[in-house]
């Protein structure tokens, strides 16, 4: 039960006469004030009263009597009420439980389907010679004829699995899914007539399908993009250094200092989920699944950790610590089996990730930089690694070669001497890197000419002049290959930039956000752009339009 306290404190008590004596009695007298009720010795030795009067400490005693009372039973009704609302969440705890036992049945059925299905599929791609010779000798099985019994094999393995599988799905009904499955599981009757018509229909989808995402391309490739206002009212203090998408677009993740928020993302609107703990220096880089609820974090603490979202609670791994000051930079290799790592230890370190058991494994280290990792990319066939360091004219590129292992290949020449804190691959054989003093305002292309990647200096592209501000490396550049889009963010701008007909880069529009402190990431569809920025001290959404 709750411990009762008074609000007043009874030291503050004083008579309606201000005596400034202590108060020792109570009049019992419903025509006085509240104040007037108070009697110090002074008040009872010159007042006289036709009311009760009652010293102040019986009074009070008393009161907590009542309210004791009072509470029992507060108790009593509040004690009920949780009990039976415990009760309630126990049971829906065990519908949730034989629910999700009733999932993981059907996709146990609905996977031996697809194996059984699968393995008829190799059972067929071998045949033996003699007896195809004796067939066609003997004309004994027509093609077509031998196509019937293979379908009506198939029809009557269909019908037991869809019989092991209905009674499970009979149970959600309610479901708006449910008249889908049972669409599903119609169309998969295998009658000569339906099979015609189905691969008929299936050639004009592909056909169409590949027409207009030409045609959505070419539409593309003709329009600008440009940046729409969603959004500006969620607001956060403490700095952002990292934003990143989960791989359906509807989950975004970013940090606060030491933490990490997980926020909905629905039509261009955040709202916040989750704060997870576990770093305890600021947490600078992020990295996201494209294939599963997962993401990988790095801090100041010299750590990296991943994080994995089961029933909808995010679990940390243990932080893993193999480099020895802190780390800039993580990137994620396109099958999501290795990290990178980039550290002011001058070290990019390499790890095997298994998403699956959420945790990493140290590899081995590449040593060539002699100053801190600021920014890393592969390119398409990973096949290259290139890295930058925040010393002048420090691009490497590295070369996967035996064993799949990565090895230092050579220094990147360069035509100006500059620090430069960001670098991507954009094409297989095409990367980009961004000056980052004050001097220069640039965007420089590199190219792979006669084996060896060499500045094209008439695709340089001239960005906004500020000679006051140095650019930092968070806010990596961003390549979206299906809009033809990179996003770069520069000093106090963010960037539109487009690659057009003659191979040159060209901007197409930009946000100045009067701060050197802006940080973001665009969905993985670029659909929206989402940043944070000190000067609101929150978060902005745009939408990236094509006019």
């Amino acid at each position: 039960m709750s411990k009762l306290k008074m609000i007043e404190n009874e030291k503050d008590f004083c008579c309606c006469q201000r005596h400034k004596l202590p108060v020792v009695s109570i009049v019992l007298d419903p025509k006085l004030s509240r104040n007037q009720r108070l009697l110090c010795t002074e008040c009872i030795e010159n007042t006289d009263f036709d009311a009760k009067v009652v010293g102040l400490k019986k009074m009070i005693s008393l009161i907590e009597e009542a309210q004791l009372k009072k509470m029992e039973k507060v108790e009593y009704v509040i004690v009920n009420q949780i009990e039976l609302i415990e009760q309630l969440y126990s049971m829906v705890n065990q519908m949730k439980s034989f629910a999700i036992q009733q999932f993981d049945q059907q996709f146990a059925i609905i996977n031996e389907w697809i194996k059984n299905l699968q393995q008829q599929r190799s059972e067929q791609s071998h045949y033996s010679f003699y007896e195809e010779l004796e067939n066609i000798v003997m004309k004994q099985i027509k093609a077509d004829d031998y196509c019937q019994q293979f379908i009506h094999k198939i029809k009557k393995k269909n019908n037991c699995w869809t019989s092991k599988l209905y009674p499970k799905l009979e149970l959600f009904k309610a479901f708006v899914e449910y008249k889908k499955c049972k669409e599903v599981l119609s169309n998969l009757d295998l009658s000569s007539e339906n099979l015609a018509q189905n691969q008929q229909q299936q050639q004009i989808k592909i056909k169409s399908e590949s027409q207009l995402n030409y045609e959505k391309q070419e539409l593309l490739q003709k329009s600008e993009i440009k940046f729409k206002l969603i959004d500006q009212s969620v607001k956060q203090n403490q700095v952002c250094k990292s934003i990143v998408f989960d791989s359906s677009g509807s989950i975004m993740v970013s940090t606060q200092n030491n933490d990490i928020i997980v926020w909905s993302l629905i039509n261009g609107t955040i709202k916040l989920v989750k704060t997870l703990s576990g770093h305890t220096s600021l947490v600078q880089c992020l990295v996201a699944s494209k294939k599963q609820n997962s993401f990988i974090s790095c801090s100041l603490d010299k750590t990296i950790r991943c994080w994995q979202s089961q029933n909808y609670e995010w679990n940390s791994s243990q932080p893993y610590q193999k480099h020895t000051d802190y780390i800039m930079c993580i990137i994620l290799s396109s099958n999501e089996d290795l990290l990178f790592s980039g550290s002011d230890d001058k070290s990019i370190k390499v790890w095997k990730v298994d998403f699956n058991q959420n945790k990493l494994t140290f590899l081995y280290s590449l040593d060539k930089h002699n100053n801190r990792i600021m920014s890393l990319s592969l390119n398409q066939s990973e096949n290259q690694l290139v890295s930058c360091a925040s010393s002048q004219n420090q691009i490497i590129i590295w070369e996967r070669r035996e064993k799949d292992k990565y090895e230092f290949k050579y220094f990147v020449k360069q035509s100006i001497k500059d620090h430069g804190f960001k670098v991507k691959f954009i094409k297989e054989n095409q990367f980009i890197w961004i000056t980052g003093e004050q001097a220069l305002d640039r965007l420089y292309v590199f190219e792979l000419i006669q084996g060896v990647y060499q500045e094209n200096q008439d695709k340089t592209v001239q960005l906004i002049t500020n000679y006051k501000d140095c650019d930092e490396f968070h806010f990596s550049i961003i390549y979206n290959k299906e809009r033809n889009l990179i996003v770069v963010r520069h000093k106090k701008y963010i960037y539109i930039i487009r690659e057009i007909n003659d191979g040159n880069y060209k901007i197409e529009d930009q946000l100045n956000f009067d701060t050197y402190y802006i940080y973001g990431n665009i969905t993985n569809n670029g659909k929206y752009l989402v940043c944070w920025d000190a000067k609101r001290e929150g978060y902005s959404t745009y939408e990236l339009l094509n006019i």
